[in-house]
Order: C-alpha cells, then structure tokens, then sequence
C-alpha cells in the first residue's frame, strides 16, 4: 500500500471484514476496525467519527474498506410483491446509505494525504436471480453501489483516489450460513459457483480485497470485480 499510513476497515467484526484485518495483518499493513458496537458507521456522523478515529491511530489513511451490510431476510425482504417496507427501508439504510456516508467522508480524507484505494463489499446478487435468493431490497442496494463507485472514483481521480467494488457470490460468513446449510442451496452450490466448489471462503474474498488496496492495482478505478467463484456467469 502507498504511503505510511493505515487501513481502515468498517464493519469489522465477523465475516469479510475481519478476514481482509486479518488478511492485513498477515502482509504487516497497519489496519484498524470499527464496527456498530465501537463507531457506527450507518448513522449520521458516524462516517466521519471513522475517518476522524482512524487518522488519529495512524496519522494518515493510506485506505478505507466498507464491508458493512445486513441481510433482510427477518424484516421481509423477499420477492417484490412481498417485500414489506420495513426491509426494503434498513436494507437500504445499512447496505448503500452508510456506502455514501464513508465515501463522502473517505474521499477528501484520502486526498488531502495524497490519495489511497477505497473497495467497497458488493454483491452478484445485484446481476443474478434465482429462486433461493429473491430478495429486492437487498440486490437493489446492491445495484445501486456501483454508479456511486465510478462517481466518487471520477472525483477522487483528481486526487490519487481509487475506489472500486468488490461483488463476491454466497461466502461462508455468519450473514449466509443459513442459505448454505438450507437443503434446497447447500447442494447447489458447488454448481452455482464452480471455480470456489461450492460457498466461497471470507479469506479468498479478503485476498482479491488486499489486491484492491494495494499499488499492484494502481491503475484500476471505478470498477466492479466479480470476485464470486464463477457465480454470475450463469
């Protein structure tokens, strides 16, 4: 990664986020976490308090990692003409709303100490359906990610900004267990995402997140990488 300071990485606590910490680590990146039970970063203010704290452990931010999201499944997300309006408002409120606050917040913070990479945690969910995962409000918040990526990425451009998506398929994280233990998805699979046989692992998607990061993708900006085991070429 460029320059002396650190990585910081909402929505740490579990699943993709503490496996890119962990990931950071093991290549002896300085990386710090914040989750909802620390700083909140899908209230307002709650952006900025990241931005603010971490730049006060490192003196500088050399990147920003989103991996904050929630499933809707318990409020009724679901197919469209069952979606109920509590899912389709929470959906949207933690998984593209607290997207917009981090990078209104990460963009000017990274610029004015002379750029860094922004990955933001998608989903193919946005770009496949299939009848074990109808669910409207969340692929929509999905969808919606990556116009806000290119745009902030066009604007961050100017300052040695990149921000790109990353869109992994169902990873084994606490959020999916129970699509993959379900007897109509567990067996499927293997053949829904071929390349990873089966669900992929958090430490495969924490990797392509490192690479996001890091000066060996310096020329990449705005861009979605399905990272998601061969997912959305069905």
């Amino acid at each position: 990664m460029s320059g002396t300071g650190g990585i910081l990485v909402a929505g740490a606590t579990g699943g993709i986020g503490s496996a890119v910490l962990a990931e950071l680590d093991r290549r002896g990146v300085p990386s710090v976490g914040v989750d909802r039970d620390t700083i909140d970063i899908t209230v307002p203010g709650g952006a900025e308090s990241a931005i603010a704290f971490a730049k006060n452990t490192f003196g500088d931010l050399a990147g920003v990692v989103h991996a904050v999201g929630m499933s809707g499944r318990r409020l009724g997300d679901g197919p469209v003409t069952e979606c109920t309006d509590e899912a389709w408002a929470e959906v949207h409120r933690v998984n593209l709303e607290s997207v917009f606050r981090l990078l209104r917040a990460a963009v000017p913070a990274l610029a004015a100490g002379g750029g860094g990479s922004i990955a933001v945690v998608g989903s193919g969910l946005a770009r496949t359906l299939d009848d074990d995962f109808l669910t409207v409000a969340y692929a929509t918040a999905k969808g919606a990610l990556l116009p806000l990526i290119r745009s902030s990425a066009y604007v961050g451009a100017k300052s040695g900004v990149r921000v790109n998506l990353v869109s992994p398929g169902v990873v084994d994280t606490p959020m999916a267990r129970r699509a993959i233990a379900s007897p109509d998805v567990g067996p499927r699979l293997a053949r829904m995402q071929p390349l990873s046989r089966g669900a992929q692992s958090a430490e495969s998607v924490a990797k392509v997140i490192c690479w996001v990061l890091s000066d060996d993708s310096g020329d990449l900006t705005g861009a979605e990488l399905p990272a998601d085991g061969g997912w959305t070429l069905r």
